[in-house]
């Protein structure tokens, strides 16, 4: 019987630091599978994918291609998650087989001893610089308040590379933690801080895409655009017990990838009725996205980008130095 069950709102227990946390979800998951309770969530449990917190926009061709498999006969369900570090410890027990998981968090993962891997992008890079409207350069944000979601997220990463490469010789900014990227574009909006960086669907869904109080001085996917942002990633245990599972998955997703890109107004009103609102706001979320490359054109991973990501996240301290390679944190073999 066909099945699609989207727990929206139901949410894990709060996180905790994600080396400690590793080290007892690989423990209790050292040498089982499938019926004996380990990583096993493969055909007979259907697609099962995890979100590291609340549905977005770009999220919405990764639950309609659940909704596709549902449709073909395979039971599909969903979950978000309240951290990534929560979603890691899900996909290693077994209680997710997919995740839309940030690159960081994945070689994180696999630097703390688990064997997951990227297999494809959720969605390329969308992540805006936004500013003050007097504010012209990055040299205009030395020494201002610039908000960032965290000391170790993998936007500030973002943000501050950006400004290393374009003002190398200018005084910092000086960094403010404000957490979530719609509240950071709020502030900026009400004149607390003179920059920031946030996801341009919540630039959009907070301005509509215009405001006098705020603009976007660059899009990372220009000068950032090889590297990956958000991921598909599964373990290595269902690669070897569902590889099918998984290319089924990528297809579907693949065909929405299509779908958004062909018609992104028509794509709207899917989005209203999975997120819930109005299918006219979504329209120009979705039309801003595709116009700026936020779905890719195909299913896979381009083990260049990897390496690349690889680089940039040891460089900026995101996660440890040390011997960490594409074939280690990824499997391009879906790449179509």
């Amino acid at each position: 019987m066909q099945r699609l069950i989207t727990r929206r709102g139901l949410r894990a227990g709060a996180g905790f630091a994600l080396a400690v946390g590793l080290a007892g979800t690989l423990a209790g998951c050292a040498g089982s599978s499938g019926a004996d309770g380990g990583t096993e969530a493969g055909s007979e449990a259907g697609v099962t994918l995890g979100f590291p917190g609340s549905i977005g926009p770009t999220d919405v061709p990764a639950i309609l291609a659940l909704e596709a498999l549902a449709d073909a006969g395979s039971e599909t369900d969903y979950i978000e998650f309240d951290s990534p570090d929560v979603q890691t410890q899900a996909l290693l027990r077994g209680d997710v087989n997919l995740a839309s998981m940030g690159p960081a968090t994945v070689m994180s993962a696999n630097i703390a001893g688990a064997d997951i891997k990227m297999v494809a992008q959720n969605n390329m890079n969308d992540l805006q610089i936004l500013v003050a409207p007097e504010i012209g350069s990055c040299d205009d944000l030395a020494g201002q308040p610039v908000a960032i979601h965290s000391e170790g997220s993998t936007s500030t990463a973002h943000l501050k590379r950006w400004y290393a490469d374009e003002c190398p010789d200018a005084q910092e900014p000086e960094w403010l933690v404000i957490s979530g990227s719609e509240n950071r574009a709020t502030a900026l909006l009400e004149g607390q801080i003179r920059g920031t960086i946030v996801r341009l669907e919540d630039w959009i869904g907070v301005t509509g895409g215009e405001s006098d109080q705020g603009k976007i001085l660059t899009a990372l996917s220009d000068t950032q655009s090889e590297l990956l942002t958000q991921t598909i990633a599964t373990t290595q245990q269902t690669l070897d017990d569902d590889s099918e599972g998984v290319s089924a998955f990528l297809d579907a997703l693949g065909e929405q990838f299509e779908a958004v890109n062909s018609d992104p107004s028509a794509y709207a009103e899917k989005a209203a009725r999975v997120l819930g609102g109005d299918s006219e706001t979504y329209a120009a979320v979705y039309e801003e996205l595709v116009a700026n490359g936020a779905f890719p054109t195909a299913v896979g991973l381009d083990p260049a980008s990897v390496e690349a990501t690889i680089a940039f996240y040891q460089e900026s301290g995101a996660i440890a130095e040390g011997n960490l390679s594409a074939d280690d944190v990824s499997d391009a073999s879906f790449a179509n």
